[in-house]
């Protein structure tokens, strides 16, 4: 039954996404281009508004027939929808920066305090420091797991600039997530999640591909970017799996920390909306969005096969997953101009 509602998930994300372009183009949901911008005319940005409560509901329905349905999950979607509502204010009227960050910061911190007992594990990295204090190693374990969070949420969040480039790595993630899942290393929860995901972002793919007909805005990315973060936070601390995750997300974190500390020396903000990443300045040398998404594809299918290679041999699949996201940035680097 649960693999029923999963493939029917296709089809009716497919006709809600296609039914309501020209309901999109006629709300404040409209992504105007500017000088930084990709794209030339007016085109719909929220797709998300769509995507979150499907994956949502589908998620807790499927969970309920498996009877896996637990707190956690309750939880993390509980704090996805306050994301979700408050991209979707920023999406219509620019919210500060400080704001964003503030709730971010609180639902991450919420959620990590259902793995409070688990980071007791952690707590041992720091008796150098904080020997005989256990509530500080605490709050620094903690603050640790919060910072790489919500730097997840904005590196998805940044790094949604092309067509078709969110679907891809999603999906990359997913069939990561989904073959832990099978390999007995992960919990089964993720078996059915990592599948949800991908039936929703396949569907979004037939009106994102380039050229896009709609974006996911902040109220889709903001949110992925959270729920992924969960896949991947709760997975090192209850897995003690991080390598494979790090690995299928190499090009996303190489362009985006690359691109950050390259605006940093420059003195420009690196918190203001830039296009500045290495994809984006290939497409502006004249390349289309296929011919960068093609090569990010092909990318990404090697970090998918060394990231499940990395259960087995975790340094020298890092390294090559290292040096192959390093080429493919040099390659964009150096086109020229067309």
């Amino acid at each position: 039954m649960s693999f029923i509602i999963i493939i029917s998930l296709y089809l009716v994300t497919s006709v809600i996404l296609k039914k309501s372009l020209k309901y999109f183009k006629n709300t404040p949901l409209l992504d105007f281009p500017t000088a930084r911008s990709n794209h030339k005319t007016p085109k719909p940005k929220g797709a998300g508004l769509i995507l979150i409560p499907l994956i949502i509901f589908a998620t807790l329905l499927v969970f309920f027939l498996e009877k896996i349905l637990n707190n956690y999950w309750l939880s993390i979607f509980g704090f996805c929808t306050i994301l979700t509502i408050l991209s979707l204010l920023d999406d219509i009227k620019n919210i500060s920066s400080g704001i964003r960050l503030t709730f971010q910061g609180f639902c991450v911190l919420s959620s990590l305090f259902l793995f409070k007992d688990e980071l007791v594990i952690y707590q041992g990295s720091f008796d150098f420091f904080f020997k005989d204090a256990p509530f500080f190693q605490s709050c620094i374990i903690i603050s640790i797991f919060m910072i790489v969070w919500v730097w997840i949420i904005n590196m998805f969040n940044f790094m949604d600039g092309m067509d078709g480039i969110t679907v891809v790595q999603v999906s990359s993630l997913a069939i990561l997530t989904n073959s832990l899942a099978i390999l007995g290393l992960i919990e089964i929860h993720f078996l059915y999640f990592s599948l949800i995901l991908l039936t929703v972002l396949f569907a979004f793919y037939s009106v994102n591909k380039p050229p896009a007909k709609i974006f996911l805005g902040d109220v889709g990315s903001i949110p992925i970017g959270f729920l992924l973060g969960y896949i991947i936070i709760y997975n090192i601390i209850k897995a003690n799996l991080i390598i494979p995750f790090v690995i299928i997300i190499m090009y996303y974190l190489l362009d985006s920390i690359i691109t950050i500390f390259i605006r940093f020396l420059k003195n420009e903000n690196i918190f203001k909306a830039h296009s500045s990443h290495f994809y984006q300045k290939t497409i502006r040398k004249g390349y289309d969005h296929q011919y960068v998404l093609r090569r990010i594809i092909y990318l990404n299918i090697v970090l998918l096969f060394l990231a499940i290679l990395s259960v087995y041999f975790p340094i020298l699949s890092f390294l090559l997953a290292f040096a192959s996201t390093s080429v493919l940035l040099l390659f964009f680097s150096s086109r020229k101009f067309k």
